[in-house]
This record gives C-alpha cells, structure tokens and sequence, in this order.
C-alpha cells in the first residue's frame, strides 16, 4: 500500500510540476505556495486517484515541489523535472494522519526494545522498533521512507526554532527526533 502512495504522490508531484511550467509560459510567472498547496487539493478532489492520499500529504508534495523550485532559483540546485516513481521514496505527515499506539516493551535484558503500532491514514497500520525515548508531544511531523531494500524507515520530527532574516520567509529548523 505505501507503494501506491509513493506512486501516486509522484504523479501529483509531476502534475504540479507541468501545471507551473504552463502557468509561466501563459503569464509569465510562478505560483506561489499557498497557490500550490491549494492546486493540490483542488487536484486532490477532482481526481479520485489523488484522493487516495491524505490532504495533508498532498499539500506537503506542493511544499516538496515548491522548495525544490526554490532552491532552483537561489541557484543552489538543478530546475525540477520530472521525477519516476522509483525516485520517490518518501511521505511526509506534517500535523494530523498519523497515530503511535500500542507502545510496549519486549525482550529481556540487552535485548530489550521497544515496539509500538503506526497508523498512517490512508496506508494502515505498521509494527515499529522504537530505538530511542520518543516526546510524541513534541512531534510536528513524520515522515515515512521506503528504502530501495523494501524496508520502511519512519522519522519523528520536532520544530526546534525559527531563523531569519531571509529574503521570503522565516525558516523553521526541524530536528530529528
């Protein structure tokens, strides 16, 4: 399941992509952020393949796009192309369509370790091996991977602090918890 997800995001990644490129050769401009993030979701509810992914997850591909769009200009990355499936390997669950349950400890001694379940809305459950204390109250977004090795990495990340002073916007230095 976390396959079609990753495939279907790329797709909306790539919509985005050629629906900016259409946009400048019409007007002559880029779109902004938010303007992103609503084409996602207004893609999202007309196409009942990209409604397979949750709201929040759609708007962070737009932010995906938008940061990669970014870079470009700040010249400190190659335009964005067209991405393959195989070379999207990641979801983002930026507030809301994720739940940790089901923490327990198991195994004795030095194996001892700690297992949790994962519930990803659209995805369903996984089995996690917790490595280290985990401040769900202080978890601000998560951020699934698969691994070309068929394994599934999940990062728990917190916002730590604003920096800026930068010409756009405020930045935000996420940490990984």
């Amino acid at each position: 399941m976390l396959e079609t997800q990753l495939e279907v995001a790329c797709k909306l990644y790539n919509t985005l992509l050629h629906a900016e490129q259409e946009e400048y050769e019409k007007n002559k401009r880029t779109m902004s952020k938010n303007e992103l993030r609503q084409l996602a979701l207004d893609l999202r509810k007309q196409n009942t393949e990209f409604q397979t992914l949750h709201s929040q997850v759609a708007q962070q591909v737009a932010d995906r796009f938008y940061e990669a769009r970014q870079r470009f200009f700040d010249g400190l990355a190659n335009k964005p192309k067209k991405k393959k499936p195989h070379q999207y390997l990641s979801l983002v669950y930026p507030q809301s369509g994720w739940k940790l349950s089901d923490t327990r400890e198991v195994g004795l001694g030095k194996n001892k370790k700690r297992k949790a379940r994962l519930y990803l809305s659209k995805i369903g459950f996984f089995t996690l091996i917790i490595h280290r204390e985990l401040p769900l109250e202080q978890v601000s977004q998560v951020c699934v991977k698969l691994n070309p090795s068929g394994r599934i990495h999940v990062s728990w990340w917190r916002r730590l602090k604003h920096w800026g002073n930068h010409r756009r916007s405020p930045r935000t230095l996420w940490v990984l918890t």
